[in-house]
């Protein structure tokens, strides 16, 4: 039987399957083992998971009347400080893996631009894409030296990559008439897991991280909606949001050829959207 979300646009199932999960957003930051939690990603418009040291968390608010990002204790919210102020939109924060930058997706210059600013304070905002079309949804690599972001600046949503410190080198990985979204670095740098309904439906792929984007490869084959990759700490698993059920749930397979796609969660609710948990260093 077909799921009842199979006949809506992906941005619709995504925030349908979003509203279930904002009730389990739960700070973590202190918890020194490695997990699942239930975590938006690269698509939430609300948090991001805490920096590199685990003290703070950055997030989206519209309590200024427009979309700005703050930072605040990871421990017990405390400190909420603004860093972005403008008539426009700033969100979808995420940390630079040294904690000391947050790039993020803002319209200040009239479209949609990938910027950073230091973490800190929120100085030194730059937009780092300075490109007519949609830029949006950045995506560290673990060494910090580049950035992965989506651009429909050739006509569709396709993935990209430059150099996170000024925006330089700013490459087409992949290449199709479909979209390609949600963006995971692998933890070791080599590769990138996606969502793309290139094959008439939403798979998680992955390909290589370097400045072809080679090897591209469906790693779900379902007939279902997978998409949301992200990767645990070892690179060895990705866990994902499917719908193959009827209903939303996450799952987990091997990152390799994606083979155990194991259904984690296995209830009538929606879960999903989910981010791997790291040991405490």
């Amino acid at each position: 039987m077909a799921s009842p979300l199979s006949a809506l646009s992906m941005p619709d199932r995504m925030m349908i399957s979003y509203g279930f999960l904002l009730v389990a957003i739960t700070i973590l930051a202190s918890v020194a083992f490695t997990t699942l939690t239930l975590l938006p990603n690269q698509f939430s418009a609300f948090a991001t998971v805490p920096g590199e040291d685990g003290t703070k968390i950055a997030f989206t608010s519209d309590r200024d009347l427009n979309r700005e990002i703050y930072v605040m204790n990871a421990q017990d919210g405390s400190n909420q400080t603004r860093l972005t102020d403008n008539a426009d939109s700033d969100e979808f924060p995420t940390w630079s893996p040294d904690g000391t930058k947050l790039a993020f997706t803002s319209d200040r210059d009239g479209n949609r631009e990938i910027y950073v600013m230091n973490a800190q304070d929120g100085s030194n905002q730059t937009n780092l894409t300075i490109d007519p079309a949609t830029d949006e949804f950045p995506s560290w690599s673990p060494d910090g030296t580049k950035l992965a972001f989506t651009s429909d600046r050739d006509g569709n949503t396709e993935i990209y990559v430059m150099n996170a410190q000024d925006g330089s080198n700013q490459t087409r990985l992949t290449d199709n008439a479909d979209s390609d979204s949600l963006i995971s670095w692998s933890p070791d740098g080599t590769k990138l897991a996606f969502t793309s309904n290139r094959d008439g439906n939403w798979e998680i792929y992955v390909m290589n991280a370097q400045d072809d984007g080679s090897n591209q490869t469906n790693l779900t084959m379902n007939p279902a909606f997978d998409f949301d990759p992200t990767w645990s700490p070892d690179g060895t698993k990705l866990a994902f949001t499917s719908d193959r059920d009827g209903n939303p749930e996450m799952y987990v397979m091997n990152a390799q050829d994606g083979s155990n796609q194991t259904n984690l969660t296995d209830n009538a609710a929606s879960d999903g959207l989910a981010e791997w948990m790291h040991s405490t260093r």
